[in-house]
C-alpha cells in the first residue's frame, strides 16, 4: 500500500475516533439521565450528541467507501473484515434506536441499556487495533466478495441483528426485573414487566422477514459464487439455527407464552446471532475449521471470548428448566383475569337479570367480546 493510500485511510479513521469519543459522551450523558438528572432537557442533549456521533461515523463510512471505490472501479461496502463489520453493526444500531426512543417507547430512559451492545463492539475494535495495527486496513476482496450481492446479503443480515440486539436488550432489562435484581420502575413505569415483554416481542417481528430475506439472498450470493445454494459451511449452520430459534421464539409467543421464558429464549437466540457474527471466526482459527465465510482473522487468545459466548447460551436453557419468578408478567395477568370479572360482577350484579342493568360509573357501555379481546 503507497504513502497515499495509507494517509488516506489515516485522515478517514480520525473521524472514526471522533464518532467514538461521541458514542462515548452519550452513553454518559444517558447513564447520567437515567440515573441521576431524569430532566428532559438532559435526555435531548444525550440523544443530539448520539445523533452528531453517528453523522461522523457515516463520514468515516463515506470516505472508506470511496476509497474502495478508486481501487476496486465500482461500490463496494465497507463490510469486508471484522473491524468494517462491527462499525456497521453500530452505525444501523443507532438510528434503529433513535427511531425507537422517538416513536414507540417514547422516553429516553433506555439509551443507556440500548448503546451497551455497540460499545462493546467499538470496544473490540480498540482491542483489536491495539493488537494488530493493520486491524482496521481495507484488505484485498476475495473473489466471491466483488460482487452486488455483497451489500445486499450484508446489509439485510446486520440490520437484523441490530434489531434483534435492541430486543435482547429489552429481555435482559425483563429478567433483570423479574427477578428483582434491579427495581427499574423507579425510573419510570416505562420499564414494567409488560412493557419490556412488549418491547422486545416487536423487536423480533420487525427483525425477523429481515434476518429471513438476509438467509434467502445469502443462498442465492452462494450460488452465484459457488454454484450451489447451501454447503453446511459453519456460518450457514449457525444463519439457520438463529432462524430456527427465532422462528421457535415467534411460534410460542403465538401459543399464549408471555414474560419470563420467551425473555430466556429471546437472550438463548442473540447467543446464536453474537455465534454466528463473531464466534464463527474464531472457531475457524483457533480450532482449524475450514470456513469460506471467515473473512477475519482470530487468534488464541480468543477462546475466551469463545468460553464467554457458550455460558451466555447455556444459561438462558438452564434458566428454561429452573423454577421461574415469584412476580412473573403471566402471574400479573392471571391475576387480572381473576380480578377483573370480581368486580364487574359487584358492579353490574352476577346471574341472568344482570343484562339490563347500567354500566359503571365513567365508563361507556362496552360489548362483552370487546373486553374479552382487550
Amino acid at each position: 500500500m503507497d504513502e497515499a493510500n495509507v494517509q488516506q485511510i489515516g485522515n478517514a479513521l480520525q473521524f472514526y475516533d471522533y464518532a467514538v469519543f461521541g458514542y462515548l459522551a452519550a452513553f454518559t450523558i444517558y447513564a447520567v439521565h437515567v440515573f441521576f438528572a431524569r430532566h428532559p432537557r438532559v435526555g435531548q442533549v444525550a440523544a443530539l450528541v448520539l445523533a452528531s456521533a453517528w453523522v461522523l461515523q457515516t463520514v468515516f463510512l463515506v470516505k472508506r467507501t470511496m476509497f474502495y471505490f478508486e481501487q476496486h472501479g465500482g461500490f463496494v461496502l465497507p463490510s469486508t473484515n471484522m473491524f468494517e463489520v462491527m462499525n456497521y453493526f453500530v452505525w444501523l444500531s443507532v438510528p434503529i434506536y433513535l427511531i425507537v426512543e422517538a416513536r414507540m417507547i417514547k422516553t429516553r430512559l433506555f439509551g443507556a441499556f440500548a448503546l451497551f451492545i455497540p460499545l462493546l463492539m467499538l470496544a473490540f475494535n480498540a482491542r483489536s487495533m491495539s493488537m494488530d495495527v493493520g486491524a482496521a486496513d481495507p484488505r484485498e476482496l476475495f473473489p466471491s466478495l466483488k460482487s452486488y450481492w455483497l451489500w445486499i446479503h450484508v446489509s439485510c443480515m446486520i440490520l437484523s441483528y441490530a434489531i434483534l440486539a435492541l430486543g435482547a436488550i429489552f429481555a435482559f432489562l425483563y429478567i433483570l426485573r423479574a427477578l428483582g435484581v434491579l427495581n427499574l420502575e423507579r425510573f419510570s413505569s416505562k420499564f414494567s414487566l409488560k412493557d419490556l415483554d412488549r418491547s422486545s416481542y416487536r423487536m423480533v417481528l420487525f427483525a425477523f422477514p429481515v434476518l429471513t430475506l438476509g438467509v434467502f439472498l445469502g443462498a442465492v450470493w452462494a450460488d452465484s459464487a459457488w454454484g450451489r445454494y447451501w454447503g453446511w459451511d459453519p456460518k450457514e449452520v449457525w444463519a439457520l439455527i438463529i432462524w430456527l430459534v427465532y422462528l421457535g421464539y415467534i411460534h410460542f409467543r403465538m401459543m399464549g407464552w408471555v414474560g419470563y421464558r420467551p425473555a430466556l429464549l429471546n437472550l438463548l437466540g442473540f447467543s446464536t446471532v453474537l455465534m454466528t457474527f463473531w464466534g464463527v471466526n474464531v472457531l475457524a482459527n483457533v480450532f482449524g475449521l475450514n470456513s469460506i465465510h471467515a473473512y477475519s482473522n482470530g487468534g488464541q487468545e480468543d477462546i475466551y471470548f469463545l468460553v464467554i459466548l457458550a455460558v451466555g447460551g447455556l444459561a438462558p436453557i438452564i434458566m428454561l428448566f429452573l423454577p421461574g419468578p415469584k412476580r412473573d408478567l403471566k402471574d400479573l395477568e392471571d391475576e387480572e383475569d381473576e380480578i377483573v370479572p370480581s368486580l364487574r360482577d359487584r358492579i353490574v350484579g352476577s346471574g341472568s337479570g344482570s343484562e339490563g342493568l347500567p354500566s359503571p360509573p365513567g365508563r361507556s357501555p362496552e360489548p362483552m367480546d370487546d373486553r374479552e379481546q382487550n
